[in-house]
């Protein structure tokens, strides 16, 4: 707001005028405009080379120059920010109006250096919340637990309990921008450790199903605002499954973002997961590297309330024994809006495919496994902004899971509501 109130104040105040452009052998007011482009469309380091040269040419076009400084300052140049607007502030001939609007600028510069030198920052997110799960036999879900764990004959069984997450991310920024294709590119390294714990509350059998995962991960981002963002993601996970460890994976997971336009963006992902199993019989035969391609696009609408997302991502499990590997493809379709006050609500489907390679005649079956599982999940939050759950958001969501197997054994539905209580700390 005050950058836009500094440029009308300068046009007001009439810095530059055609008569002192038609002096020159260039014409600054078309470098002017094309400097705000350039800058209008993120291309910092170019619209700063145009009105180095405008002043270059005309050292007393104080507009050029106010517009240089705030060029500096969106690539943290701040000192030479602060030298641009010092020198316009004690021009004699700037009006007062003006004078007062580059104060308050300066102001804000100062803030900005300030939080400039706190190039890392730290939060704290806390999950807690319970559950109800109509089919507990199916384990956490198909793409952590591998359903072969468990019996192929599925015999339906309800239960409850509770779960927690805790998570410790930090983000450190590097001083400067980079210059990328006249860019201004954010460097960040991002990291993250996750504790996760899913305790059933039902019969003793049921702690047999109870999960948790301990998570690991950092990598390096560079992010380009307005135009694209990129990020590569190393993983470590530990899993324990009915209390007793179960997995360890491990993977690396590159991802791309461009925005087409400031509510319109498209990302590419993949995932690369070493899955290495505590149990020998597990790993002798679903041991791999499971893969995944994704692309997605999202839209937002309605001054940013509303967002849209829909992608297409081709799995593979990359299991060691043809019997227990599987590829297929992923459709997904989501959405958010505004409920109420301070509350939205979203919703989520999508289908999966399962397209195993090979018959499991140990376990009697004579056809490759082919199935698609379909879930649905349909939720609303409420983040409180006074009393004494103030900051946390209050979440409720209910998952529907039907999958539709050609082997009876694997054909079922569930169902799993959740409520839980999240906020962000630090």
């Amino acid at each position: 707001m005050i950058r836009k109130t500094l440029v009308s104040a300068c046009l007001l105040a009439g810095f530059m005028t055609q008569a002192a452009f038609a002096e020159e052998s260039i014409d600054p007011e078309a470098l002017f405009e094309e400097a705000m482009q350039y800058r209008e469309d993120g291309e910092l380091f170019r619209s700063i080379e145009i009105f180095e040269t405008i002043l270059n040419n005309q050292p007393s076009l104080n507009r050029a120059r106010l517009e240089l400084a705030v060029s500096y300052h969106l690539t943290r140049r701040f000192e030479e920010a602060k030298e641009e607007l010092t020198r316009v502030l004690n021009d004699p001939a700037t009006p007062e109006a003006v004078k007062l609007t580059i104060t308050a600028y300066l102001a804000q510069l100062s803030g900005d250096i300030k939080a400039a030198t706190e190039r890392s920052k730290s939060s704290l997110y806390l999950s807690l919340g319970l559950f109800s799960d109509s089919n507990i036999n199916l384990g956490p879900d198909s793409q952590t637990i591998a359903s072969e764990f468990l019996s192929p004959v599925i015999k339906e069984e309800n239960s409850h309990g509770a779960q927690a997450l805790l998570s410790l991310s930090n983000r450190s920024r590097a001083s400067k921008p980079l210059e990328m294709f006249s860019r201004a590119v954010d460097f960040e390294w991002l990291t993250q450790a996750t504790a996760y714990n899913k305790s059933y509350a039902g019969d003793a059998s049921d702690s047999d199903f109870n999960l948790s995962v301990l998570s690991l991960s950092t990598g390096p981002a560079l992010i380009a605002d307005k135009a694209w963002r990129t990020a590569i993601n190393f993983k470590l996970d530990k899993i324990f499954f009915g209390n007793d460890p179960y997995a360890r994976f491990s993977g690396i997971n590159p991802l791309f973002t461009y925005s087409v336009m400031h509510d319109l963006e498209i990302t590419l992902e993949n995932s690369t997961t070493i899955k290495e199993y505590e149990d020998s019989a597990l790993d002798d035969t679903l041991k791999g590297t499971a893969t995944s391609w994704a692309m997605d696009i999202s839209k937002r609408y309605s001054k940013q309330n509303i967002g849209i997302q829909a992608g297409i991502k081709r799995h593979d499990n990359g299991a060691k024994a043809q019997f227990r590997r599987y590829t297929g493809t992923e459709l997904y379709l989501g959405g958010q809006m505004p409920a109420w006050e301070n509350a939205r609500a979203y919703l989520t489907l999508t289908s999966r495919d399962y397209n195993y390679k090979a018959a499991d005649t140990a376990a009697n079956f004579t056809e490759k496994r082919d199935e698609t599982e379909q879930i649905a999940v349909l939720g609303v939050n409420h983040t409180f902004t006074s009393g004494d759950f103030k900051s946390w958001t209050l979440n409720a969501q209910i998952s529907y899971t039907d999958n539709d197997s050609n082997l009876d054994a694997f054909d079922y539905d569930r169902s799993i509501f959740e409520v839980n209580l999240r906020r962000y700390f630090l």
